[in-house]
């Protein structure tokens, strides 16, 4: 079975190099665009992992974060953040917050399949 992974991005470009990379391996990609969006998906169809933007719509993805980690349902789904906010304080906010890993934008194709890797194993 195919794994799923939601991405929980808004700039088209990383959207659009994350799909490729992810359709590649052949996992199920559903994108939302903000953080309301992303809540309502990862308790719609729990995904396998969640690739989380910090900077989002309505709901900033810090916040997105603090709620999933703190439901139980939802707290072991690995949440890899995938930011262009590099600042120590950020990553270790993010951190603090229950994050899995964290990488910053923008990354190789290879980083981020390594890193996937590593959660997705079957």
């Amino acid at each position: 079975m195919s794994k799923k992974v939601l991405l929980v991005e808004d700039e088209k470009n990383v959207i659009l190099g994350v799909r490729t990379c992810l359709d590649a391996v052949g996992y199920q990609v559903e994108i939302v665009e903000d953080g309301e969006e992303a809540l309502n998906a990862v308790r719609r169809e729990y995904p396998d992992l969640i690739l989380l933007d910090l900077l989002l719509p309505k709901i900033d993805g810090f916040e997105v974060l603090k709620v999933l980690k703190g439901e139980e349902a939802t707290s072991s789904i690995p949440i890899i953040v995938l930011t262009a906010k590099a600042e120590e304080e950020d990553r270790q906010r993010a951190f603090d917050l229950g994050a899995d890993n964290y990488m910053t934008k923008p990354f190789k194709p290879q980083e981020l399949w390594d890193l996937l890797k590593k959660y997705l194993a079957e």
